[in-house]
């Protein structure tokens, strides 16, 4: 079995390639919504402000995965260790109910 550390690492890497992907998404959803509206839109004006909302909303949802990202790299060990802790001690439990039965 791995060491404790390198099972962290495992899943501090998924979840920014997890975070990193959402993040992609939501662009592609975003910009999406704003060329699929673009023509309903009655006025130039009305566009720009929707196009600089669009900026905003995908602006700070980036930011915010990447302070969570960077949040989980700062406190990994507080972050997983009682998770794997949980599911190695849940993991010998059910092993322990399977030899008895």
């Amino acid at each position: 079995m791995k060491s404790l550390d390198d099972r962290i690492a495992v899943l501090l890497r998924r979840d920014r390639l997890l975070a990193l992907a959402a993040t992609v998404a939501m662009w592609v959803v975003l910009v999406f919504v704003l060329v699929a509206a673009a023509p309903t839109v009655p006025s130039t004006g009305l566009f720009v402000v929707l196009a600089v909302a669009l900026v905003l909303l995908g602006g700070l949802n980036t930011a915010s995965a990447a302070a969570l990202v960077r949040r989980y790299r700062l406190a990994s060990d507080q972050v997983y260790r009682p998770d794997i802790e949980n599911l190695d001690a849940q993991r010998a439990a059910r092993d322990a109910a399977r030899r008895t039965s």
